[in-house]
């Protein structure tokens, strides 16, 4: 975390106490307080100093009396300065899972870390923090899947109806670590303004993106409405040269049929022709055989 903050530029101060910790941070560019926070030793060496951000993120649970530190930090910050504190949830799903078994067996890391000696919720936390002269402003979760805990083991063990009688109901069971941004409760006015200001700020913002969408969705609009208007008119021009072309297939069947009537009827007359002039040649060629068998 602290070489997050110096490569993006900003200047820290660390209060430590592991030795080996300390070693790291002094080739560090950074300003060292070796001291503890359970103690006072630390609050001499920055007395009368006021920092823009105090970063307390997984320190709370290490300390016996939490509720002392959080008054003494609100004495260092700067006006409009804040407070980032980030706690286990002990809460967490997984904990309980194992807490069904029986098992509450501390490690060397994790929520059960050997070395806390407290104990939070969002709820306890909140109250703390209250009590010390802290409002909290904005709340974020770290969500760890079960299955991918340090107590995946004792959550498989559950039965499927254990497992759904302990997230029944239950948004947070996979909460595995709290972080919440705190500010003086004497400064809540101020931050309030802030945050109002803030939020018309982010509506001026959203209302200048909507105004923009707005005229890009009029624009695409009127270009659709254009096309459609051209379509219809091609499509009313289309009917109309498909409705002459009907008119000039009905009139070409009507042709056809009248054609076909005459043509029935040529052949009736031909055949009535050709029936008639072969009866006349019949006649001809009886007379004249006729003739012929007479003379004899």
């Amino acid at each position: 975390m602290t070489r997050v903050l110096l490569d993006r530029g900003h200047r820290v101060t660390v209060v430590e106490n592991d030795p080996q910790a300390l070693e790291v941070l002094k080739t560090m560019d950074v300003e060292v307080i070796p001291g503890n926070l359970d103690s006072t030793d630390w609050q001499d060496a920055i007395d009368g100093r006021r920092f823009d951000m105090v970063l307390a993120c997984d320190v709370l649970e290490h300390l016996r009396k939490p509720e002392d530190v959080l008054q003494r930090l609100s004495g260092l910050l700067a006006p409009m300065g804040q407070l980032l504190i980030s706690v286990p949830n002990i809460a967490y799903a997984g904990v309980l899972a194992a807490m069904r078994g029986g098992v509450f067996d501390y490690s060397d890391k994790g929520q059960l870390d050997r070395t806390h000696v407290r104990f939070f919720t969002k709820r306890s936390i909140e109250k703390v923090l209250l009590d010390a002269g802290w409002a909290p402003r904005v709340w974020e979760a770290n969500r760890v899947p079960v299955e991918c805990s340090e107590f995946a083991g004792y959550w498989r063990a559950l039965s499927g109806d254990q497992r759904q009688a302990l997230l029944a109901g239950w948004q947070d069971f996979d909460v595995y670590q709290w972080m919440v941004v705190v500010t003086p409760s004497v400064e809540a006015p101020i931050w309030e303004l802030k945050e109002a200001r803030g939020m018309v700020d982010g509506l001026r913002d959203e209302l200048q993106a909507l105004t923009l969408v707005h005229q890009r969705e009029r624009a695409s609009l009127l270009e659709h409405q254009k096309a459609f208007a051209e379509a219809k008119e091609l499509i009313a021009k289309l009917q109309q040269e498909v409705g002459e072309l009907r008119k000039n297939v009905d009139l070409l069947r009507s042709e056809k049929i009248r054609l076909d009537s005459e043509l029935v009827t040529a052949r009736v007359e031909l055949q009535a022709r050709t029936m008639e002039l072969s009866d006349r040649a019949w006649r001809s060629r009886w007379r004249r055989f006729m003739g012929s068998y007479l003379s004899r």
